[in-house]
Parts: C-alpha cells; structure tokens; sequence
C-alpha cells in the first residue's frame, strides 16, 4: 500500500466472515475507517472430510469478493490488500482457491500464515492500548492465536487450529450445545491451553480480539445499562462472564437471538466462544477480559504505515497521538490548545498543596481534558459542553479505558455544578461521590483558566498566589493587550471561589511596566 492519503482497502477473509474496510490515513487526523461491510460466508463450514474447500464454499467466497470489488470499482478505490486466514489456510486446495479468485474477481488473495496472524493482532493491540504487559487471545472462527508481550514486546505467540465455527461443528449436533457437550467442548479446549506452559498463572490482563469478543462485550454493556459507548478497551470481569454464561445456559437457540448486543448471526457459535475465553481466564490465571475492537485488519494497516510515517507509531505514545488526532479531526492546532497550560498547572499544583483540590494521579489525563476542553463548541459554541461530553463518551481514543474516558469527558465538558451533575447522574456506578468532587473542582480551575485565552494566545506569562484569611490574590504578569483576558477571568472566577470558599481578587501587571 502506498504511502499517500488516498482511501485504500483492506478485505478480511475469515472463517465466519468476510469483510471489506475502506480507509486513509494522516498524520493530523490519524486511521480514518471509511466504509465497512461485512458478509457471513462461515467457510470453515464448507471444508469438507477431505479437508478441501468445496466447491459451494469456493462459490460463496467468489461471490462475496466480486460484490466487494463492485463497491470498490464505485468508490474508485484500486489500492486492495485481501487477506485469507484459517478456512483458506488450512485447506488442501488453497492453491486452487486463490488461482480461481484472481480469475474471476482480480482480486490477488494473501494467505496470512498463523504466525503472522498472531503478529499482527499483538501490533493492532500495542498501537491501540496504554496496556505495557498483557496476553491476547484472538478467536476467529477457525483458529484462534494467542499471544503474551511484557512492555509491548512480544515474547511467546501461538496459533490453535479452532475457532468458534470450528468448535460448534465439532461440539454441537443440533442447533444448541447440550450440557454434556459443553463439558466436552471445556476439557478440549482446557488441555489445548495447558499444553502451552508460558500461558500458565501469567496473571496478566487478557485482551480479546475478533467478533465473539465483541458480542461478548456487548452483551454485558447492555445488561448493565449505564456503561459508556463504545466496546474498544472494554473491561469485563471473571464474575461478569460467568454471569453472561449463565444467562446464556438458560437461553434456547431462538432466545440467544434476542438478547441484547447479541448479534443473531453469531447466535450458535456464541457458547463455544465464551466458554472457551472462561477456560482461557482459568489457565492464564486473569482477573481481567478487555476487548479490542482493533484486530488483524488494524494490524495489517498499521505494518504498512509504521515504514512511512514511524513517528506517529510510538506504543509508548497511544493516547497522546489518538488525542492529537481528535484535534485533528477538530481542525484545533495541538499546540494552541495548551496555551496557558503552565498557568493552570501553577495553580493546580497551589490548590492542592494547599488541600483546595485532590490531585489526579493521572497528569497524562488531565492534560488531555485541557486540550480537549469544550471541543464541541467546533460544532456549536453555544453547546459546546453538551456536544463535548456526547463526543467524548462516544469517541473511541486509543489508550483511554472506559472510566477514564468519562472523566476525561466530565472535566473537558465542565460549564458548572448543574451540568456536571447532569452528566455524572447518567452513570451513577462508574464515579464515586470523592471522585466526582475531585473531577467537579479541577473542571472549574480548567473552565476558569480556558476562560482567559480568549484568542489562542499567551500573553498571561506567570502567575503568583497569595492567601490569607479571608481571600485569595492572584497576580498575573502579562504583556501586550490583555484587556479580554483580564474581562473573561473578572467573569468567571466565581468558579475559583466555588472550590476555595473565600473571595478571589485578580490583579494583571503589565511585565514592561515592572522592569
């Protein structure tokens, strides 16, 4: 793929589904996903007992790439990259696939070998994730690979030749799994865990790639009702998926298709897939699931664009980079949005010392909330807290979990106490009353020093603080013009003696006037 920003294709040719991203990239706005369309093709169900793809498998693959090419022919998109993993790899007559695909559609197909596979998942997972030391399982519908990186750098992976659709043809005989095949299913897939030793008692976080992951993750965001948007770096707990596996026991095949954030296509094969991450959490030892919803497509595209753009691809970067991005998409210049940064800090760092506020242990976040402070009011100024906290709970950032993003939310959202406790009473669970006093008052002190830069610029250069009894000074030492700053900070402090319960007066010297 080339280096350029013209739109380019990705078409994933699983086991359970064929799908085609269409994408581009740039350094300002980041991978931008275009289009997806997705086809369940189920071709591991068409290897036949000679271990051959049959001719209807092979008919429904070519039918779904020459629909595929016909929407890429429309888009005007000729950069393609087809990739094929367990069906196509694992069959006798993949040769013969791959000729009669090129024939028909003109579509070259890659066969991705396991190794590769199990690569590109862990690169998709260390580019998407703040995460230093994890294991990944991605299960696919004919092979699941797995692997286990300690400060992002890979050290073990592996590739299991079943995936979901592979473990219902194997397991279920009828249209839903039995209690005695799931014992069965359990103790196949428990000794082919075991039998790899560098899995064992890890204790590490487990992160879940592919489809089933996803539904899985689902699934439990709608049972709880109060979760955040988004399934990207979604936590589950092991009590979380015995409780989902519970509910699943007592559900028949037509019921599956009904609960909620359960895809219907995906309904058979579900309880193979989730009893296998179960087994997966015992042997590794895990108290934690997260799924990713960036898998092999991702790591694909990202192994192409780290040769040409290498410094937007620092795994040590994730969010700050995914933050520059959301700028980006914004059109907001990354380093104007941390003018008066300093200043805020200034008196962050005052107000905690002197036990006005509790400080964040996390600085990275609250520099992010700075920076994306009231980032709505690119859509519209008058609404710009209500459309920042919508775009914030509903954007995927990379490297963010899903608490810290409503944080971040809550404090980039910050216009005063009644819209704050509207937005923290939509998730009463997630924040705790110490929590969302701590997020109320550095919002304040963010609203309060975002107030005075007024035209993205800096001419407030230092500040000092004074206390006494019954009243806090602050000096700022200016240059230049600084008559709005002055008129936006005279208007707003009223948030400063929210938090300090005292009266705030504000004095700007002019720094020349000094000298």
């Amino acid at each position: 793929m080339k280096p350029i920003s013209e739109q380019k294709a990705i078409i994933d040719i699983g086991s359970n589904s064929i799908r085609l991203v269409v994408f581009s990239y740039s350094s300002k706005e980041g991978l931008v996903e275009h289009y997806n369309y997705k086809t369940v093709a189920r071709l591991s169900m068409h290897i036949d007992t000679f271990g051959n793809l049959s001719e209807e498998g092979i008919h429904l693959l070519i039918e779904t790439l020459f629909n595929f090419k016909k929407i890429l022919d429309d888009l005007s998109v000729t950069d393609v990259f087809a990739a094929a993993t367990a069906a196509v790899r694992q069959a006798e007559n993949r040769e013969t696939i791959i000729t009669k695909v090129k024939q028909q559609t003109d579509i070259k197909v890659t066969i991705i070998s396991a190794k590769e596979e199990a690569y590109y998942g862990y690169l998709a997972v260390i580019h998407s994730t703040s995460i230093p030391t994890a294991v990944t399982i991605d299960m696919g519908g004919g092979s699941t690979e797995v692997t286990y990186f300690e400060n992002k750098e890979m050290k073990f992976s592996h590739s299991f030749p079943f995936g979901a659709v592979s473990l219902k043809k194997r397991f279920i005989t009828n249209g839903f799994m039995t209690t005695e095949e799931k014992i069965s299913l359990i103790e196949f897939v428990r000794e082919q865990f075991q039998s790899l030793e560098w899995l064992h008692n890890l204790q590490v976080p487990i992160i879940a790639i592919g489809g089933s992951a996803r539904n899985i993750a689902q699934v439990d965001q709608e049972r709880k009702k109060n979760s955040l948007h988004g399934t990207h770096q979604y936590e589950l707990s092991t009590v979380d998926l015995q409780e989902i596996s519970y509910k699943f026991t007592q559900s028949s095949l037509e019921g599956l298709k009904k609960i909620d954030g359960l895809s219907s296509d995906r309904a058979d094969i579900i309880v193979p897939a989730l009893e296998t991450f179960r087994v997966f959490m015992e042997v590794v030892q895990s108290m934690v699931f997260i799924y990713s919803k960036k898998g092999l497509r991702e790591g694909v595209i990202y192994a192409q664009l780290i040769k040409y753009f290498p410094g937007d691809f620092n795994v040590n970067s994730v969010t700050k980079n995914a933050v520059r991005h959301v700028l980006g998409k914004f059109h907001v210049d990354e380093h104007i949005s941390l003018h008066l940064y300093e200043i805020f800090s200034s008196i962050y760092n005052k107000f905690g010392q002197w036990g006005y506020i509790t400080p964040m242990q996390n600085d990275a976040l609250l520099q992010y909330a700075y920076q994306l402070f009231h980032i709505g009011k690119q859509i519209d100024q008058e609404a710009s807290s209500q459309h920042t906290f919508y775009l914030l709970t509903n954007l995927t950032i990379d490297g963010i979990s899903n608490k810290d993003r409503l944080k971040l939310a809550l404090l980039a959202s910050y216009k005063n106490k009644d819209t704050f406790k509207q937005y923290i009473d939509l998730y009463p669970h997630t924040i705790n009353s110490t929590e969302s006093k701590q997020l109320r008052d550095i919002g304040a002190l963010i609203r309060f020093t975002k107030g005075m830069d007024v035209l993205g610029r800096s001419h407030i250069k230092n500040v000092s603080i004074k206390r006494s009894m019954d009243k806090i000074e602050f000096i700022f030492l200016v240059v230049g013009n600084n008559i709005l700053e002055q008129y936006q900070a005279e208007k707003l402090k009223k948030h400063l003696e929210k938090i300090v319960h005292v009266e705030v007066e504000l004095k700007f010297l002019d720094m020349e006037e000094i000298e």
